[in-house]
């Protein structure tokens, strides 16, 4: 039965929030797989399996988060 559950990761470099998905297959075609949003680089395997990134958000409202001042 393939491992088909997903697994969160958070990119290191821009915090894009993914489901990652671990499936088994051949060692073909392996290729660099990087961040949607920054193009930060990402494993593509796990031994003998391939994982795949699914973006779930861009980050973008943890570093809006980050920068917001005080209005008072």
């Amino acid at each position: 039965m393939p491992d088909t559950q997903a697994t969160l990761f958070r990119c290191p470099t821009c915090n894009a929030d993914y489901r990652v998905v671990r499936v088994e297959a051949p060692p073909l075609n392996d290729r660099q797989l990087t961040c949607l949003n920054c193009g930060g680089p990402f494993r593509n395997r796990e031994g003998k399996f391939a994982l795949k990134y699914f973006r779930v958000s861009d980050g973008a409202d943890v570093s809006r988060k980050a920068g917001r001042r005080s209005s008072f």
